[in-house]
């Protein structure tokens, strides 16, 4: 078993030697060669050895151990170096890193970090206080002690308990566990169970990197290949200690509730990035749990789910924080459009939706084996169009925090009884900042506005004659999937974009 604790003689052998100006990689393979684990050395010592383990000279000719159990492929810039440890290097070369570049992860909301050292940005807010507090009653019911890749390992470098959240039959957790797939874009096949770390006092995990080393290939990537992209997220503010210190990056976080830590523990060449080398730290006051989820290079089910299906629309930017806001229109103007609706409800003509995202929920009877479309259109004059083209437009730079051109004001939409608006996203062109505006209702229950927010979250939106929503139409999933029970539901649309605005390609 590999050593992890160092004697006071061995801390001052250490510290006299590096004073000195010894070799920091010699010390470090004399440490390798006398049974201590890597991460206890580079922990102690502050150090990474600047090149392979292998090519490590001791200075002081003390007999090299056996290094196959600590050849470290994470701090070198080519697994390539490595082949002669493993047994199936062909596995190895196969199923090491992939090289995702950084612009195929957009993040809504995400700060990066400002280093050429490591892809890692954060997150404020992803999960709210009732999400985390549900959370955490679910983790601390079922706790097992926390482990490790490398049984080799002291079982004091990692003292928290796990919860494997992602294996119990539960909806709110596993609707947690498709948000953050959908926060990375990434597909769950390509991701390992969600799990649940709680510390109490004193507990820890020492410093360490989350993806696999050369001897723990063939174990653990055989199927899904490297670790890629981490995902953890705090559930609660610690009193005091457990910070997650990157020491490499001289960075640490203090853990916030809701906050989400993501980095890529790979180069952007695919090789293993030792700069991600991290350590929650014992908390000293209080409690901490956090939530992780690791994503892998492959998966099984790789010839059939691509690894990143996102849509085009959702590399839209986004201009406000949540997405979504309820607000309601002036008296005077929702009157107006109220009035000039029933006025020119004669006129009123079926509507024909390319795309055919407005269908009917309801089966048509014997008696009436064809039904009339699900929704109809009442055509605005000009006039009206400019008029609330006007008053939106400042409410809504207001809202988003950017200057806006109009793009258009649709007609007012009458949904039929039966009718059903597919979940999708609008216009990446032209619908990038948009408002909903209910105009008139006659309904037997609530017909709801099933959106997601930044965080993908969703939301049903209740809206009432003069109510309205401000939402990023381009980039946010929404629709009214339930079948709409009544007699009609009107509503108009007005859409805006940025001044400048580049839609993506």
């Amino acid at each position: 078993r590999m050593k992890t604790e160092f004697n006071q003689d061995w801390k001052d052998w250490i510290a006299t030697n590096v004073n000195a100006g010894q070799d920091k990689d010699g010390i470090f393979k004399i440490l390798l060669d006398e049974g201590y684990a890597f991460t206890a050395i580079a922990n102690q010592m502050n150090y990474l050895p600047s090149r392979p383990v292998s090519e490590l000279v001791n200075p002081f000719h003390v007999k090299a151990a056996s290094l196959a159990e600590h050849s470290t492929a994470a701090m070198h810039s080519s697994h390539k170096r490595f082949q002669n440890t493993l047994k199936n290097p062909q596995k190895f070369e196969a199923n090491n890193g992939l090289a995702i570049a950084k612009n195929e992860i957009f993040i809504p909301n995400a700060v990066p970090l400002e280093s050429d050292l490591i892809d890692l940005r954060v997150v404020d807010d992803f999960l709210n206080a009732e999400e985390c507090k549900k959370l955490i009653e679910r983790i601390k019911a079922k706790l097992r002690p926390s482990s490790v890749a490398n049984y080799q390992i002291d079982s004091q470098v990692r003292t928290s308990r796990t919860c494997d959240l992602g294996h119990l039959d539960d909806s709110f957790v596993k609707d947690i566990d498709q948000r953050i797939c959908k926060l990375l874009g990434i597909h769950g096949a390509y991701a390992e169970v969600l799990q649940g770390q709680y510390y109490e006092v004193g507990q820890e995990f020492k410093a360490h990197t989350d993806f696999f080393e050369p001897h723990e290939f063939e174990q653990h990537c055989s199927e899904y290949g490297q670790r890629t992209y981490t995902v953890m997220i705090y559930l609660n503010d610690v009193e005091q200690g457990g910070e997650t210190c990157f020491a490499k990056l001289d960075t640490e976080f203090k853990p916030i509730t809701g906050k989400a830590l993501i980095w890529n523990s790979l180069n952007p060449d695919g090789t293993t990035n030792m700069n991600t080398l991290h350590q929650a730290k014992p908390v000293e006051k209080g409690y901490k749990a956090v939530i992780t989820k690791w994503f892998r290079s492959t998966s099984p089910h790789a010839k059939s789910i691509p690894m990143m299906p996102r849509q085009i629309n959702e590399y839209v930017p986004n201009y406000t924080s949540k997405g979504i806001s309820k607000t309601k229109l002036s008296d005077t103007l929702f009157n107006k459009i109220n009035a000039f609706y029933h006025a020119n409800h004669a006129r009123i003509v079926q509507e024909h939706v390319e795309g055919d995202f407005i269908v009917s929920g309801k089966t048509p009877s014997k008696n009436s084996p064809t039904q009339r479309k699900s929704s109809s259109v009442v055509e605005l004059t000009q006039e009206l169009r400019q008029e609330v083209h006007d008053a939106l437009k400042p409410m809504m730079e207001a809202w988003s925090g950017v200057e806006l051109e109009p793009t258009y004001v649709y007609g007012i939409r009458e949904y039929h009884n039966g009718a059903v608006l597919k979940m999708h996203r609008d216009r990446i062109d032209t619908h990038i900042i948009s408002a909903i505006i209910n105009v008139d209702q006659e309904t037997s229950v609530d017909w709801p506005l099933v959106i997601e927010d930044n965080y993908y979250r969703l939301h049903h939106v209740i809206l009432k004659p003069g109510d309205m929503v401000f939402y990023e139409g381009g980039r946010l999933l929404h629709g009214r999937p339930i079948t709409f029970e009544g007699e009609s539901f009107a509503n108009m649309f007005c859409h805006f974009k940025p001044v400048n605005y580049k839609a993506p390609s």
